[in-house]
């Protein structure tokens, strides 16, 4: 798998999972119909936190990492000239 295709993966992983934790908390909760931009903060926070979690236990734990974001390779980046 090419350095794109890995970057994309380790991307998008977690914006999915944000937006699926996003809108099962928002099924909880009583948002009036004035706060509907609460719901996009909630999913970018829990998209956020999900990246988070996910790098700080492949510290530890790298096949978790690898399972949480798609992808257990890192991408690299070189400079072109």
């Amino acid at each position: 798998m090419n350095d794109t295709v890995t970057a994309y993966i380790r991307t998008y992983a977690p914006l999915v999972s944000g937006t699926i934790i996003g809108l099962a908390a928002q099924a909880g909760l009583d948002i009036s119909a004035g706060e509907e931009h609460l719901v996009g903060l909630l999913i970018v926070i829990a998209g956020a936190a999900y990246y988070a979690l996910a790098r700080l236990i492949g510290r530890r734990y790298p096949k978790i990492e690898a399972i949480m974001l798609g992808s257990g390779k890192k991408p690299v980046y070189v400079a072109e000239r």
